[in-house]
């Protein structure tokens, strides 16, 4: 007898085959049989007659841990049929956190909906906060080379050294490798041999490394380059994060097609590595990352400060052609506030409208926005008109890039309903699904599903997830494929996505006939639970 027995559904399996129709039985946390016409007893059935049935999607590029603690229910996303999320992307986690910062922590979390304390410090006091008080989705975690940098410049010693012991702690707490942002703030100042040496103790422990890479425009070719010197230095499985090309920065004809071949000729060399592209042509970004090194090399309170002063403006405004370099060509109508705790009543609008708004330009817009932010100020980011959307449809369509959103998990209420009003957060998923593959025709429906789920699981090496089949975990999905198909997911739904009508973690319910349930059944995928 299984639990729950979901009869006649139309299963994508998660490997890329075609669709077959079959009966999927459930016992405990486990998938017991994928049989058609199963004829086995069951404690409950489903009849899934005319639905989709795939696994539960798995984000390979996710923010969710700057979230789950204001959203532990994950309501946007795993409305979207999202069971697991790969998070500490970008380099940004808040752990490891030194003496004196836990303040700064707890200022930038509670922009994405956390009202408690920063008490703890250490990477694994994080987990087991985020954890101990139960997730809807589960979770599998990188920490961020810029905590551990952060963490190691208030210590006393060796910079390298100390943050190798960080490393080495969250390792040992679950970590599945490290993630770097090299843009923007600690990240900016790291050196290549920096990031080898943490590379050589992920290596000597058979993790990961996740990077947002140094430049994604004229310099694109050298940050690929350097990002796979830090590969090789720890013989490391990878993920290159979100490989694209910001629209009219200054990259070459064919930079793109050029770093995509490395990647194709460092796999033939035998290295593990994929990348992953988003869903929109918009994206998010940290507002900070416009901003020069000698303007931030004191701290961000400091800096907030000295924006204030029309000298320092100046300077400025002739020093920042770097990170979203359209804004340097004067293309601040591409730019929209998303979050600014010290300026919330310009979340949402473009810069343009809040400079009209207060008499000014848009540079002055930008610094009377980070002036304001005071010791939060990397904590404001931007959502940008990014990309060309045939540069979109050649990223997801590529057989190399995983599907991921680069976002975070929100809900339509409280702090975080107010600060993402933008469908990357509420459709980003579903959008793959529904737009490239069912609408666009980007690709076939199977193969998104695939990069989804599968592929994501094989790379980062989650066992028993990402396919529909004897003996897999029970994340599953059951969608309406008219819904699938019908959803506008250019827009805002009109509250949370509706084509996943049920949407199982570890074999209990979190979405029941398009209703989010009480039940918080994700766990931590600890590296014990790899490969």
């Amino acid at each position: 007898m299984v639990d729950l027995l979901i009869r006649g559904a139309t299963v994508i399996d998660g490997t890329g085959a075609e669709p077959f129709l079959a009966d999927v039985g459930i016992v405990g946390d486990r998938i017991a049989v994928v049989a058609p016409d199963a004829g086995i007893a069951a404690a409950a059935e489903l009849d899934a007659g005319g639905l989709l049935l795939t696994p539960g999607l798995i984000d390979p590029h996710s923010h969710s841990d700057w979230s789950i603690l204001g959203n532990r229910d994950a309501l946007s996303t795993v409305h979207q049929g999202v069971t697991t999320e790969v998070v500490g992307n970008c380099g940004v986690t808040y752990a490891p956190i030194a003496d004196g910062d836990e303040e700064t922590a707890r200022r930038a979390l509670a922009a994405f909906g956390y009202d408690g304390e920063v008490r703890w410090r250490s990477f694994a006091d994080l987990l087991a906060v985020v954890h101990d008080g139960g997730t809807a989705q589960n979770l599998a975690w990188f920490v961020g080379h810029t905590g551990l940098r952060r963490a190691a410049e208030r210590a006393e010693g060796d910079l390298v050294r100390t943050m190798e012991r960080h490393l080495h702690e969250a390792l040992d707490a679950g970590a599945l490798g490290f993630s770097s942002g090299l843009e923007y703030g600690a990240g900016r100042n790291a050196s290549t041999s920096e990031l080898e040496a943490l590379a050589r103790v992920a290596g000597r422990r058979d993790a990961m490394y996740a990077s947002h890479i140094r430049n994604r425009d004229t310099a694109l070719a050298e940050a690929v380059a350097e990002f796979f010197r830090v590969v090789h230095a720890g013989e490391l499985r990878a993920q290159l994060s979100h490989l694209n090309v910001r629209h009219d920065t200054g990259a070459h004809e064919g930079a793109w097609e050029e770093a995509v071949a490395r990647l194709e000729s460092e796999r033939r060399s035998g290295v593990d590595v994929l990348a992953d592209m988003t869903p929109y042509p918009d994206g998010i970004g940290l507002a900070a990352g416009l901003l020069p090194d000698w303007l931030l090399s004191a701290g961000e309170e400091a800096a907030a400060d000295a924006l204030r002063d029309p000298a320092v403006r100046a300077r400025v405004r002739a020093d920042a052609d770097r990170y979203w370099r359209f804004v340097h060509r004067g293309q601040w109508e591409r730019v929209r506030l998303a979050v600014s705790p010290a300026t919330p009543d310009w979340e949402g609008l473009i810069l343009p409208e809040i400079a009209a708004a207060n008499g000014t330009d848009e540079w002055d817009a930008y610094f009377d926005i980070m002036a304001a932010s005071g010791g939060d100020l990397g904590a404001v980011q931007f959502m940008g008109a990014l990309f060309h959307p045939d540069h979109v449809a050649e990223a997801v369509r590529h057989e190399r890039f995983l599907l991921g959103v680069d976002g975070f998990t929100s809900r339509r209420d409280g702090v975080l309903g107010a600060r993402t009003p933008h469908p990357l957060f509420f459709h980003g998923s579903q959008h793959f699904l529904s737009h490239h593959a069912l609408r666009a025709r980007t690709l076939p429906l199977e193969a998104a599903v695939h990069k989804m789920t599968g592929a994501v699981a094989r790379h980062f090496r989650l066992r028993d997830r990402g396919v529909v089949a004897d003996g897999a975990f029970a994340d599953l999905v059951l969608w309406d494929p008219e819904l699938l198909r019908a959803t506008d997911t250019f827009v805002l739904p009109e509250t949370y996505a509706t084509a996943a009508r049920h949407v199982w973690v570890n074999g209990t319910a979190v979405v029941s006939s398009g209703a989010r349930t009480v039940h918080r059944p994700g766990i931590r995928l600890e590296r014990a639970d790899v490969l």
